[in-house]
């Protein structure tokens, strides 16, 4: 039996495929076949397919829990991505950088994974100036703010142009 958050469950021994469990409760040959291949891996917006579908050694990506690299064989997951900066690896040395304004990202137990972006651009797109301006608007309002809501929005603003300007940093 295993505990959650709304009293005991019982584990069951297969899932509906018929993958053996381990005792951690994860499918014991996840990842196993795929992992030679590396990660399948998309990458969207609303607007547009970034990636379609390929074959990466690596994703790294800006959650709101954390930061956290997602390779082949990585335990499923689903995470909510705050502003910043998701970098796939191709290889070692084919990385592509994007800044995303969040999404979500998500990671299957058969070597494929997710990520959808409300808003994404490569970082070598992104126009400093534009950003600089970004900021000291964003830091005016949240001085000039007659509410909360003004305040926080422009905190939200703030927030966005400084992970863009971090950003900036993966520019080559």
């Amino acid at each position: 039996q295993v505990s959650g958050p709304s009293g005991t469950l019982k584990a069951k021994a297969r899932d509906v495929q018929g993958n053996s469990f381990s005792a951690q409760g994860t499918p014991s040959d996840a990842g196993s076949a795929a992992s030679a291949d590396g990660l399948k891996f998309r990458f969207n917006t609303p607007m547009s397919s970034i990636i379609g579908e390929d074959n990466v050694k690596m994703v790294l990506v800006p959650a709101v829990s954390g930061d956290f690299g997602i390779l082949a064989g990585h335990v499923p997951t689903i995470a909510q991505l705050k502003p910043g900066v998701v970098s796939v690896y191709k290889t070692d040395t084919d990385i592509t950088h994007y800044f995303v304004s969040g999404g979500f990202a998500v990671v299957r137990e058969d070597a494929t994974a997710s990520v959808t972006a409300a808003e994404a651009v490569e970082v070598t797109e992104l126009d400093p100036a534009a950003v600089q301006a970004g900021i000291s608007k964003f830091t005016s309002e949240i001085a000039a703010a007659k509410d909360d809501e003004e305040k926080t929005n422009a905190e939200i603003g703030l927030e966005v142009h400084q992970a863009m300007e971090y950003a900036l940093t993966f520019a080559k």
